[in-house]
């Protein structure tokens, strides 16, 4: 079952392009990773699937709904959370904000107490729940706001940004959090700029920039795509001209280039005769190193 659906959507504002002519669909019970670089168009597509933006032209549908015409109807069905956007009150407590959250939506108090117990315990939040949020550093009232979208039980979660502020033992109990979730038919799209999150997670990465999508992999494709490739790092600034072209990034002491498999040994038996075995390292490549050449401008 289809929960969102865009086809050939446009959004400008003014001269400037949101997005053009983007298509994609997002099945029910799947996790779907939108990356790309800053001023891509992530934000902008998050805005409309969710009905804060209207399109330009193009169709879009959300779990059956029209999302602007519907908006009122669909915004008690999904979960979004806007990592620049807060949605608690300044200066409640953060149980408060979360009752209030409950008369909103109109929870139950029993799926209200469950939801709250789980997934504070998950994300190590208990004993934030009595903290004003003006108290909370960045990374807390992230826990919060992730709680606030997950509540109400919706079928849909959308998550722009979400991990920012959040240490490396929250961002893995913020996974598992999303693992289960799937498990249990709900469907997720994330915008992210740590890759890792994509990696771990996502059954799809979509990227996107200046509005257009570029590449729509399953996670099964982008395995074989890390499978055809590897990368090699050379510790020393003279480095082969022959390499040049396969340039991923380079530092003040390391260079690294990704290379197909195909040329794998011809490659590899003429860094062995320029460098020492200490010089150069082989390496799988990572996410990063494969959308490389579609981040730039």
């Amino acid at each position: 079952m289809k929960i969102v659906e865009l086809e050939n959507v446009s959004k400008h504002y003014n001269e400037n392009i949101g997005v053009e002519n983007i298509s994609f669909q997002i099945e029910e019970g799947s996790i779907v990773g939108l990356i790309g670089p800053n001023g891509a168009g992530k934000s902008t597509t998050v805005k409309l699937i969710s009905g804060i933006l209207n399109n330009d032209s193009g169709n879009i549908e959300v779990l059956g709904y029209n999302p602007v015409k519907d908006l009122e109807k669909l915004s008690k069905r999904y979960g979004l959370m806007f990592n620049n956007r807060s949605s608690l009150w300044f200066n409640l407590k953060a149980i408060d904000s979360l009752k209030l959250m409950k008369s909103i939506y109109g929870i139950s108090k029993s799926n209200f107490d469950s939801n709250l117990q789980k997934y504070s315990k998950i994300l190590n939040a208990e004993e934030l729940l009595e903290k004003p949020v003006r108290e909370m550093s960045l990374g807390q009232r992230i826990k919060i706001e992730i709680l606030v979208t997950l509540l109400h039980d919706p079928e849909l979660l959308i998550y722009d940004e979400p991990t920012l502020g959040l240490d490396t033992f929250a961002k893995k109990q913020f996974r598992k959090i999303l693992g289960e979730l799937r498990e249990n038919g709900k469907t997720i799209l994330i915008t992210t700029h740590d890759l890792v999150d994509v990696e771990k997670i996502a059954d799809r990465i979509i990227l996107i920039n200046n509005g257009s999508k570029l590449l729509d992999l399953s996670r099964e494709e982008f395995t074989k795509m890390i499978g055809d490739r590897f990368i090699l790092s050379i510790n020393s600034k003279n480095v082969p001209v022959y390499l040049e072209e396969y340039l991923v990034e380079t530092s003040q002491s390391t260079s690294r280039y990704m290379i197909k498999n195909d040329i794998y040994k011809q490659i590899i038996e003429k860094v062995s005769e320029k460098f020492e075995p200490y010089e150069y390292s082989i390496n799988k490549p990572l996410l990063e190193d494969l959308l490389n050449e579609y981040y730039r401008p």
